[in-house]
Formats: structure tokens, sequence, C-alpha cells
């Protein structure tokens, strides 16, 4: 960045490395993934967030959120302090419903747990009788 803005105490948005910068950010925050989809999510993510049109006005950042129109402290403070508590997945890039899918993916986990806990259940009361029965007979 030194190099591009020379002695200039600010730099075109276009003379930016916005790839260079793209891999750092993904790779330093995408380090711990070990889910190939969700690091292009996180790819996607930081792709449309560092760009040239990030300087424009209204940038939106995800559908519903834009960045402040000031540049000082206090108005991407205000800004911030006017997002919701909690966030919604959309910010993320992820679908709205993100966490309802989530939820499902675990019962469906849950529910093959069971299952096959139930069938070791269902082995050893087969054995069980079998052993019952052969008690019988001897």
């Amino acid at each position: 960045m030194t190099t591009v803005a020379g002695n200039r105490s600010n730099i075109a948005p276009n003379a930016i490395p916005w790839s260079l910068l793209c891999i750092m950010v993904t790779e330093t925050y995408g380090g711990k993934i070990d889910n190939a989809s969700d690091f292009s999510v996180l790819s996607q993510l930081v792709s449309s967030v560092l760009t040239p049109a990030a300087f424009e006005e209204n940038f939106a950042l995800q559908q519903g959120l834009t960045v402040p129109n000031g540049t000082t402290k206090r108005d991407f403070e205000a800004w911030i302090k006017g997002l919701p508590e909690r966030e919604p997945p959309t910010y993320l890039g992820l679908e709205a419903n993100a966490e309802k899918l989530l939820l499902v993916a675990h019962a469906d986990e849950m529910c093959e747990g069971l299952r096959r806990v139930m069938e070791v259940l269902d082995e050893g009361e087969a054995i069980m009788a079998e052993a019952a029965e052969l008690a019988e007979v001897e």
C-alpha cells in the first residue's frame, strides 16, 4: 500500500491491490475452516466486501446492510450501535433460514445416532433371547 500511495496520505480505490487483500483476509480468517463450502462462502463474502465499490455512497455490504455515509470514527460507531443485537445470517452471505437449516441438520444427526443405538439394543436383545433359548434346551 505504501508503494502504491507513494508520499500521498490517500490512495485511489482502483490502485489498491484488492485481490491480494482478499487472499490475505480469506486465508487469515479461513485458516481453521475444514469444510470446502464454508471456505467458499467466506471467500465470496470477502470478495464482495473488499472491492473498489466499497468506497461509493450507499455501498451494500449485503442486502439490507449499507456502509455508513460518514467517514469519521463517530459515524462508524453510531452505525455499529445501530446494528441489530443479533445479526441475521444474511449479513454473512448465508440464507435467511440458515439457523433453521443447521437445527434440522443437527436433528437428522441425532435421529441417525438414535437409530444406531436402537439397532445395537435390538441386537443385544436378540442375543439374550437366543442365549435364553439355548439355556432352556440344555
